[in-house]
């Protein structure tokens, strides 16, 4: 999807150029927003929390069944564990994925603000850029506030 993107905004960002002599870019750290941002920051923290939580019930597991005294005993507990994990770790990818969404259109939106008001033609990622354009992650960090 990410490549998708990119193709489509450099197709955009060529087009720009054939039609016009100059075109006003921008472009944002789209890791600096993710990092800096507030609500990022959370969604970080949330999904780290998930993580570690996996990891202990994981652990927690192993140890069960270390701790069984049969076979059909460790198999149950491997069983279930298995059936557990897999809740688990579907819940994480879809509330990851939540989030993900939600940032984006929070990002695109504060972008297309920027945009608007520095009339630019195009707001691109800094790592899409070989060089030039203007630098708008902080107003886009401000547009998000």
């Amino acid at each position: 999807m990410k490549k998708t993107v990119i193709t489509a905004l450099l197709a955009l960002v060529c087009a720009c150029g054939i039609n016009a002599s100059f075109a006003a870019i921008g472009y944002v750290d789209y890791g600096k927003v993710s990092t800096d941002y507030p609500l990022a920051k959370r969604y970080t923290a949330e999904l780290d929390k998930k993580v570690a939580a996996i990891r202990t019930y994981t652990q927690a597991q192993d140890k069960k069944i270390a701790a069984a005294k049969t076979d059909a005993e460790k198999k149950a507990i491997g069983t279930e564990s298995l059936k557990q994990l897999q809740l688990k770790q579907k819940d994480y990818v879809a509330t990851r994925t939540r989030y993900e969404n939600e940032l984006t259109a929070k990002v695109v939106a504060a972008a297309e603000k920027v945009r608007v008001a520095k009339k630019l033609d195009i707001i691109i990622k800094k790592d899409s850029r070989v060089t030039g354009g203007v630098d708008c992650t902080l107003d886009v960090l401000n547009a998000l506030k």
